[in-house]
């Protein structure tokens, strides 16, 4: 607990510098290119164009998921898995790729796998705003509910940094971990339910696997709030699981954190 509070502490003291280093973050990844800042937003866009293209337009031939259009249902699995998937990986890598810069100055460590994360939550804002445009358009302002939105997309940062901080230790003392990152994330993108259909009264035992997934939660309330405008998902047991999982994350990542950041320059 005490590796908790340290780490809770360093993340309030350094509000300012996480949001400068974030902001910086994003601007970095695209200032060799022409067009900069609009690869930020030109990127997911060209892949939602693929997956729509492949999944809607060719493996279900256009047709509705329970009278919602593919694309409006694709686009509320898709989006925050963009998120998701960016986060995981950059947030994996996030010390050990700047350990050399830092390691010579009083800098603290545990700021950097969550301005690294908060760079990609700027991405997922954007389009966030494209996916309301697309709900509203084909189902109508009254669906959603803003408020629930909001709640999933703060639980959802907050799963990925607490997460980052367990992946980011384990990936600079072990390179290795790293490569299992990457192959583990491209496992979750199909089990997850971005392009597939969940049946939410299935018993069978392959479906509460799945559900063991945080992000089966997460995705699965995008949908809820936004095209069913069902906030009481929120309230749901699964929230409490998926809480409890988070808390877990966190508390494990924080103390392996605290226990070896001193000696994270023993791994350059």
């Amino acid at each position: 607990m005490r590796a908790m509070t340290t780490v809770i502490k360093e993340q309030f003291k350094n509000f300012y510098l996480i949001g400068r280093l974030s902001a910086y973050e994003t601007k970095k990844e695209y200032a060799d290119s022409q067009l900069g800042m609009v690869w930020v937003f030109l990127n997911p866009l060209l892949q939602i164009a693929v997956y729509w293209f492949v999944f809607g337009a060719g493996i279900r031939k256009g047709h509705d998921v329970n009278h919602i259009p593919f694309l409006t249902w694709m686009l509320c699995g898709l989006i925050p898995w963009f998120y998701i998937s960016a986060a995981i990986l950059q947030g994996s890598n996030s010390i050990y790729a700047r350990l050399g810069t830092v390691s010579k100055m009083n800098f603290p460590l545990s700021i950097i796998p969550t301005y690294v994360v908060m760079s990609r939550f700027y991405t997922h804002l954007f389009l966030i705003i494209v996916l309301l445009i697309e709900v509203i358009l084909t189902r109508g302002i009254s669906y959603i509910s803003f408020w629930g939105l909001a709640y999933f997309a703060i639980a959802n940062t907050i799963l990925l940094i607490a997460l980052s901080f367990l992946t980011s230790t384990l990936s600079t003392m072990l390179r290795d971990i790293h490569l299992l990152i990457q192959s583990i994330t491209r496992m979750l993108l199909y089990l997850t339910p971005i392009l597939w259909v969940p049946n939410p009264h299935s018993k069978s035992l392959l479906v509460k696997l799945m559900k063991i997934n945080p992000f089966y939660y997460i995705v699965e309330g995008y949908r809820k709030v936004l095209l069913y405008n069902e906030p009481a998902y929120i309230l749901s047991k699964y929230s409490l699981y998926f809480w409890g999982v988070v808390i877990v994350l966190f508390i494990v990542g924080a103390a392996a954190h605290v226990k070896f950041r001193r000696q994270f320059v023993d791994y350059l």
